[in-house]
């Protein structure tokens, strides 16, 4: 009996450092590097993309390869400011199907390497002559080119809208014909570009097209290289501006000009949807190319002057916006996220300055901020700069306003570089509100005729028979520079 319990007592001993060893054996486990994922998933895609390789683990270092041999630690490194490409091809207008191979190991020192990871893409490229469409929004057509360029449709019970033209060398407005059903068709450009403009020569003899004056003359030479007589460009081509209406029949687009992308710049607005369509004029944010909003191109202004576009466009519309409609991105952006976090962005250039700043994914060689994640957030928000074109001052030298809004009287247009503005009301009102909002949010003090205001609030202001003026003084958030605006309102004697 007792040599029966002494054997039970040394097999239970061995029992035990046996489960021992096997969970000590689990704890190693789990101390190897995790395997690299992928960014867009691997799958099948109509147009050029970029691939972002992660790992789980911080700090670990990726090493890939994509000739479909084994990654090692003698392979090239991932650096996620230098994205992977894979490709689209043509061959001439016909499109072809690429198949890429992607393979990542992940490692990290004192830690087992992961496991490797295969990823497998297809970019199945459109012809250039081809065009597909989907509804995205009730009455809303997106219709997309060959390299996935986005246009959109909106029928009325008068005529029907084509908002940007993309790129190809297709029959668009053959295409367009089956969704149109015999409507007249005009089309709206939201700035020059040729992604943006690159058909208007398929609609330019009979057919209306709009474009901002400002961006006028590069959509006239593309017309002419594309053999568009000058009769028809001056009957066809026509001005399009800040607070012009398309009357479409049933339906009202509004335009707002909002110039950065470039100096022409618009955005149309149906209120009655709240659908916002604004091609790159207020940036595009398609994850996997991925996009942003080009602001460090040649003709594009500071972020301090375009942060008073925004706000300006914004209190127009009044927060009605729910979704928008970007010429790269395949599905609506939420109205309200989107232009908060753009909004954002700008300003923490404005408050920060080059401190906020990251290299920019696409193009090499140029910055950007970014506000919320790619991979994550359909609404995130990247804007390209120059480190050294991103603001007219140091940010602690910014005094000025970004905007001015009144309760009553007669609209103003402001722009910080303006000074003086002068509006009337009704002999009745005897009070209005004044919203005075500051370029930086680290302004040290704003006055109204001597007394403090603040900046976003609304300052109840008491008006005289006649004429009443009001500074309206800025200081910079370091103290040292001031701005003074003026306001005159009259009240009016009928």
């Amino acid at each position: 009996m007792k040599r029966a319990l002494a054997f039970l007592a040394v097999l239970a001993l061995v029992t035990c450092c046996k489960v021992g060893w096997t969970q000590t054996g689990k704890d190693a486990a789990t101390s190897a590097v995790a395997t690299p994922t992928a960014f867009p998933a691997p799958g099948t895609y109509p147009t050029t993309n970029s691939v972002t390789l992660i790992s789980a683990t911080p700090d670990a270092q990726i090493h890939y390869t994509v000739d479909g041999t084994q990654p090692s630690s003698s392979s090239q490194i991932f650096d996620p400011y230098k994205l992977l490409w894979v490709g689209a091809v043509n061959n001439g207008d016909t499109g072809l199907k690429t198949g890429y191979t992607i393979r990542a190991i992940a490692i990290k020192p004192g830690m087992d390497n992961s496991e490797v990871a295969t990823f497998q893409y297809t970019i199945d490229r459109r012809d250039r002559t081809a065009y597909v469409a989907e509804d995205i929004l009730p009455g809303v057509i997106m219709v997309r080119d060959y390299a996935n360029d986005k246009m959109f449709l909106l029928k009325g019970s008068r005529k029907a809208l084509l908002i940007d033209s993309g790129m190809g060398t297709g029959d668009l407005k053959g295409f367009l014909a089956h969704y149109v059903g015999g409507l007249p068709l005009e089309a709206a450009f939201t700035h020059f570009h040729g992604d943006h403009t690159g058909q208007s020569d398929k609609f330019i003899d009979d057919s209306v097209e709009y474009i901002n004056d400002a961006d006028r003359a590069q959509v006239v030479t593309l017309l002419t290289q594309r053999g568009a007589s000058r009769d028809a460009i001056n009957k066809n081509l026509r001005n399009i501006k800040d607070g012009d209406v398309l009357d479409l029949g049933d339906r009202k687009l509004t335009v707002y000009q909002v110039p950065g992308h470039t100096p022409g710049s618009i955005v149309l607005f149906e209120k009655e949807t709240g659908y916002l369509f604004t091609g790159d004029s207020i940036g595009s944010n398609s994850p996997g190319i991925p996009d942003a909003f080009w602001m460090h191109l040649p003709s594009s202004p500071p972020l301090d002057e375009y942060l008073s576009t925004l706000e300006v466009f914004r209190s127009k519309v009044r927060g009605a916006v729910k979704r928008i409609s970007t010429g790269h991105n395949d599905h609506p952006l939420e109205g309200a996220k989107y232009l908060d976090n753009l909004q954002q962005a700008a300003q923490s250039v404005v408050d920060q300055g080059t401190s906020v700043l990251v290299p920019s994914l696409r193009p090499a060689g140029v910055w950007q901020v970014v506000v919320g994640d790619r991979m994550q957030d359909p609404n995130w928000v990247a804007i390209n700069v120059t480190k050294e074109g991103c603001l007219f001052t140091l940010p602690d030298k910014i005094a000025a306003l970004s905007n001015l809004e009144l309760s009553e009287g007669e609209a103003i247009d402001f722009s910080p570089a303006q000074l003086e503005y002068s509006t009337s009301v009704s002999k009745d009102v005897s009070k209005l509100q004044i919203t005075p909002t500051t370029m930086s949010s680290r302004y040290r003090s704003l006055k109204i005729n001597g007394r403090d205001a603040k900046s976003g609030n609304p300052y109840n202001a008491a008006l005289k028979r006649g004429t009443s003026s009001f500074a309206i003084r800025v200081t910079s958030p370091d103290g040292n520079s001031e701005k003074t605006y003026t306001l005159t309102v009259t009240r009016r004697n009928e």
